[in-house]
């Protein structure tokens, strides 16, 4: 689904029939989210497979999707930190009730349905409301459901000394004994801030047999032990900021296994975090009260066409408006259709975009073109004031075909490669002639078989009916029948 984050970056807008989820999930969410719910890029994106974001009330992700998420949100016991654009004014409320009850009913979810009539009171319940949620406010609203932990007989002791690497702590003797009734390690007990040690010991029940990652990370050093066998350690004196992290899978059979966590801490900032997930990402979780910080440099995540097929980025794009929509071709010829001012206005070559800082960072800024010598077409509406965006469709190649009204006027604008640094756009009308600007900013030269924009674009019209006015290109579009257009950069 969608970046629960539920990150959408893409949104279908298609006549009010009865909806596939799994098809809509495929096409415009399976990009972030992964085909199989676990997140792509390798995890980079929160799961919804076993997210508890996804149980219980539906209002929760309906929320989410209709205003959009900002700031650090936890998913499965893993930090995120993921721009969520709000999609309520594009994406109809039968679309969001396929999409969700898609993605609750699947990979071990077991929510129930979603109707176009939730989604339908959901949005009128906060109509006013104009900025994204944060993570604090939507689970106020709308609490997430608690996870028992696995750790069951959990017990803790407290050493004080000053170790940079772990010492025989069973050979030392402890200033405090706690019994944890509620199964999370925490440093609450510690009573001071440094040159201290805690054991943790407790019973490890797995829900069922498989493969079971852990990741540990803390400050300064420790380990776990799973069943006598160290699995995980963190040497000598450092910050828990992701760098330190480590990680690794464990093949166990459902049931109890007995299970140490030791850990010291020298002086400076203390810390412990240990998180886990189960077969399949059915079961999940933190084990601590903290979970581990990523690395603070955002990572690189190129987004590129793959196996023919566009590429769509719908975040906030540097250059543009804020409903910018970044198309990346096959053949390394990219643009950004405007959704405010309902026209193409970024044209580049090369690279399409690096999502690293977005995807990563929550949007501070926005992501700009991957590629160089970006040329702006125009930076003002196209149509008559009165002409509204109605969304837009992907064919099965990923070109998109955003779709116009003026008022009974109904025009569709497609666009596909076409070969090298080329791409065809198609104007179609139904209804009433009307007049489109297409270039203003750059100058505009008449060519034998077309014209000149800028120095690195040509444009070929074919019989369309061209006006230049001080400088601006506009087109006179019929009542009725498709206009093809050929945009080429040097």
């Amino acid at each position: 689904m969608i970046r629960p984050w539920f990150i959408l970056t893409a949104v279908l807008t298609a006549p009010a029939i009865a909806q596939d989820g799994g098809q809509l999930y495929t096409t415009y969410c399976s990009a972030c989210h992964a085909e199989n719910g676990m997140g792509a890029t390798g995890g980079q994106f929160p799961p919804l497979a076993g997210s508890e974001w996804i149980k219980d009330t539906p209002d929760r992700a309906i929320q989410i999707v209709l205003h959009g998420l900002e700031g650090p949100v936890e998913v499965k016991g893993q930090p995120y930190n993921l721009a969520m654009p709000p999609q309520g004014a594009v994406l109809p409320d039968d679309q969001i009730a396929a999409i969700l009850t898609y993605v609750r009913s699947s990979w071990g979810n077991d929510a129930g349905k979603v109707t176009p009539e939730m989604v339908t009171k959901a949005r009128a319940a906060t109509a006013d409301r104009a900025a994204p949620w944060t993570a604090a406010e939507i689970l106020k609203l709308h609490p997430l459901p608690k996870t028992p932990s696995p750790l069951k007989n959990l017990t803790s002791r407290v050493y004080h000394g000053k170790w940079e690497h772990l010492p025989k702590f069973d050979e030392l003797t402890a200033e405090n004994y706690e019994e944890e009734q509620d199964g999370i390690i925490s440093l609450k007990h510690a009573g001071r801030k440094d040159f201290f040690g805690m054991v943790w010991e407790a019973d490890f029940i797995a829900p069922g047999d498989g493969e079971y990652l852990f990741r540990f990370s803390c400050s300064d050093g420790g380990r776990v032990i799973l069943d006598d066998q160290v699995i995980l350690e963190v040497h000598g004196r450092g910050p828990m900021n992701g760098a330190r992290t480590v990680a690794c899978i464990e093949e166990l059979k459902g049931g109890s296994h007995s299970f140490r966590v030791e850990y010291y801490e020298y002086d400076g900032d203390e810390g412990i975090s240990l998180t886990w997930s189960g077969p399949d990402g059915k079961f999940s979780g933190a084990l601590t009260d903290t979970v581990f910080q990523r690395p603070t440099e955002a990572p690189s995540i190129p987004v590129e066409p793959t196996a023919g097929r566009a590429a769509i980025f719908r975040s906030f794009i540097d250059g543009t408006t804020p409903r910018g929509i970044g198309i990346g071709f096959p053949g390394g010829v990219n643009l950004v259709y405007s959704a405010d001012n309902l026209a193409p206005e970024l044209l580049w070559t090369g690279p399409f975009v690096d999502a690293g800082d977005q995807w990563t960072g929550r949007g501070v800024n926005p992501t700009p073109p991957a590629g160089e010598n970006v040329a702006r077409l125009s930076q003002t509406p196209a149509f008559p004031i009165q002409a509204r965006f109605e969304g837009y469709e992907l064919d099965p190649a990923g070109n998109p075909t955003f779709l116009v009204r003026i008022g009974d006027t109904h025009i569709t604008d497609h666009y596909q490669p076409a070969g090298g640094h080329s791409f065809k756009r198609t104007l179609t009308s139904k209804g009433e002639s009307t007049t489109i600007l297409i270039s203003e900013t750059l100058p505009v030269e008449p060519l034998e078989d077309g014209w000149q924009i800028g120095e690195r674009i040509t444009l070929q019209i074919g019989d369309a009916h061209p006006i230049l006015r001080n400088n601006r290109l506009y087109l006179e579009l019929p009542s009725s029948g498709a206009t093809t257009l050929r945009y080429t950069l040097k």
